[in-house]
């Protein structure tokens, strides 16, 4: 994929010191997937200290419990999310290197 970019945004770049807009561009990428990674790890950390497991073995708990019980089950599914989403950052940066 190609951008192109005006020159006088250019010149704003190079203004504060930025001359190489691909390394630029590639480098917010990364801190942005960082950031990402940083969010769900506190999530993913959240849940963990509350229900003292990692997640597939409390998933595992209770899916075989008969209890229902709403707070536990939207923990699990947000607790889910954050799971596969530092599953999928963990691709992408193996991916880029990082």
């Amino acid at each position: 994929m190609e951008i192109v970019i005006r020159d006088e945004i250019k010149e704003v770049f190079n203004s504060v010191g930025i001359n190489d807009l691909t390394a630029f561009v590639e480098n917010e990428a990364i801190m942005m997937l960082l950031s990402k990674e940083s969010k769900y790890r506190a999530e993913y950390n959240k849940y963990k200290a509350k229900y003292q497991a990692e997640f597939e073995e409390f998933e595992k708990r209770v899916r075989e419990s008969k209890k229902e019980n709403f707070e536990v089950e939207d923990d699990l599914m947000d607790w889910e999310f954050a799971f596969h989403a530092l599953k999928s950052i963990e691709e992408k940066k193996k991916a880029l290197g990082v």
